[in-house]
């Protein structure tokens, strides 16, 4: 169960959207000649409002199946969602502007970013907590996968330290990202990758997520 856990917070983890935000934010403090204790405390807050936001959602989930009594079902949910999330992924790697897609909504875009250039404490945390609600229906399938075994396998208690290493792991490239990034050359360099292999990524994301998917419906049919 724990090398489970790792490994789908990690594949969780492959996410455009939290960091590119990030990346963008700490471009903007770079450019604003920010110190570097500042910069610090913006990412710290980013991290740990995506970490606790993205927890509290899994806890959440967790008593609710628990009450219900329907792991499996969740599980098999969670499966078929990774596998619509996946057709999803491919098809905004070839066809970008069509109707569906995994990109969070124009309307949470807009506030995100609002909120990201104040470049302010409370508007990191407000960030955070975006970010980690509106790409939970993007790669919540393996979230919610993991939490349906995690209501199986586990007491509320056990599903509870599961769930802070899952999420450790969700955060991971977020750490090492301001871990590398120690200026801004470095930071603008990133961003523009991200930029250029967005889709890469996505498409490598749908690529392990098929793999997960289909073990994981075998596994429940």
């Amino acid at each position: 169960m724990l090398g489970l856990v790792i490994i789908n917070g990690l594949i969780d983890s492959f996410n455009p959207c939290a960091i590119g935000i990030f990346l963008i934010f700490l471009s903007m403090l770079f450019m604003l000649k920010k110190e570097k204790k500042h910069v610090f405390q913006i990412s710290l807050v980013y991290i740990l409002s995506i970490y606790i936001s993205y927890l509290l959602i899994g806890l959440g989930m967790i008593k609710v199946i628990q009450f219900f009594g329907v792991p499996h079902l969740i599980s098999f949910i969670g499966a078929i969602i990774i596998i619509i999330v996946v057709v999803l992924s491919i098809k905004d790697y070839f066809f970008p502007d069509t109707i569906f897609s995994t990109k969070i909504p124009y309307s949470a875009r807009q506030l995100i970013l609002k909120w990201t250039y104040k470049g302010t404490l409370p508007a990191a945390a407000v960030v955070g907590v975006l970010v980690g609600i509106s790409e939970f229906p993007c790669s919540g399938g393996i979230y919610v996968t993991t939490l349906g075994l995690l209501s199986d396998k586990a007491t509320f208690i056990q599903g509870f330290f599961y769930l802070l290493i899952y999420n450790l792991m969700f955060v991971l490239p977020l750490i090492l990202i301001y871990a590398v990034t120690a200026n801004q050359k470095v930071a603008m360099k990133l961003m523009d990758w991200q930029e250029r292999e967005k889709n890469h990524m996505k498409l490598t994301m749908g690529i392990i997520m098929t793999i997960l998917g289909v073990i994981l419906i075998k596994w429940y049919i």
